[in-house]
């Protein structure tokens, strides 16, 4: 499930052109990036777990860093474009571990053109933790990880990478929607 379609097709003056036909309009209003350190985050909301599975336990913030890049849409002045965001971005140290933010299983270990080397846990209850630009994976399919467990590094940028330097791009999901990791962190993350 790591490999997600993306349903935009293109942006042309404003108007987003969505697969299936559909549409919306915005305006090119510059958002301000999320900055400031991601240990001053106090928001708590764990994923209902019926079964007290891995995902009950608040998520843990994979690596230290900078949050670069919020969850959801964000535009850049760089590239003079909007572009979704299904995660976040976190500016970090290159070669600086990456743990898993909940225990699961590894299901893929992939090179992706948008976010270079990927690993890729089921964490349970429908939830999966995707972690890329990774610099090396330490894990393969089919490990079990432990929360806080090293899972590889934090490399650099990929051919179409929309931060510059060292960084995770960190994603959840549950089921096929992309869900903003932020609502899932334990205070002292």
């Amino acid at each position: 499930m790591a490999n997600r379609q993306q349903t935009i097709m293109g942006v042309i003056a404003g108007i987003i052109v969505v697969a299936g036909g559909g549409w919306l309009v915005f305006s090119h209003r510059h958002a301000a990036p999320a900055t400031g350190p991601i240990s001053k985050v106090h928001t708590v909301s764990t994923p209902k777990s019926s079964t007290g599975g891995p995902t009950s336990a608040p998520l843990m913030m994979p690596v230290s860093g900078k949050l670069m890049s919020s969850f959801g849409w964000q535009y850049s002045g760089a590239l003079n474009e909007w572009y979704y965001n299904p995660g976040i971005t976190i500016a970090a140290q290159a070669n600086q571990p990456v743990r898993a933010a909940w225990s699961g299983t590894v299901t893929q270990v992939t090179q992706e053109p948008h976010m270079g080397l990927t690993v890729t846990v089921a964490d349970g209850d429908g939830f999966e933790t995707v972690y890329g630009h990774l610099g090396k994976a330490t894990v393969k399919a089919g490990d079990q990880v432990q929360q806080g467990q090293a899972i590889g590094t934090v490399g650099g940028s990929s051919l179409y990478s929309r931060q510059a330097g060292p960084h995770l791009d960190f994603q959840v999901y549950h089921g096929a929607t992309a869900t903003n990791p932020m609502n899932y962190l334990h205070p002292s993350s």
